[in-house]
């Protein structure tokens, strides 16, 4: 299964950008390329750790593609991870970590994906595209966290 990790730097405090991501359903507010996400049914919460299904939807309008697929997610405040994982089409199997690291005031913050996709076409495509599209991702995280640190300030 092809694997993409990515790390970045963030100043922010690790519980802002943990908020920023176990809010799945805030994710079409600021994630490019995400027209849809929803949390499915009522969320299972136990010892700091959280559980519930994710309906997302994906959509490039220049290619006129959309994609709509439901996620596991596991929310871990304890350790500061966000798990997802799917088997819905269009993937075979997708894993996607979120990891929440304090660094001496600031936060790493890293998203490791797991995937296949069940088109070879697609597998392509989404590979060839995974550091593009990881990096806008990793943008929109930062300025998320930031904007939300600001709010939480401002309070």
């Amino acid at each position: 299964m092809p694997q993409f990790k990515t790390t970045r730097r963030v100043a922010v405090p690790p519980d802002i950008a943990f908020t920023v991501a176990s809010d799945v359903a805030a994710y079409k507010e600021f994630l490019p390329l995400l027209e849809k996400s929803v949390v499915r049914g009522t969320p299972i919460e136990t010892n700091n750790v959280k559980s519930f299904n994710a309906e997302l939807a994906v959509g490039y309008a220049k290619l006129n593609v959309r994609e709509t697929f439901i996620s596991k997610v596991t929310c871990d405040g304890n350790i500061k991870t966000v798990t997802a994982t799917t088997h819905d089409a269009p993937f075979k199997d997708m894993k996607t970590v979120w990891s929440i690291r304090d660094f001496h005031g600031q936060t790493d913050v890293t998203i490791s994906i797991d995937y296949s996709m069940r088109s070879m076409l697609l597998q392509f495509a989404v590979s060839a595209a995974m550091d593009v599209a990881v990096n806008k991702v990793m943008t929109a995280f930062e300025a998320r966290a930031k904007s939300l640190q600001t709010q939480s300030k401002a309070s």
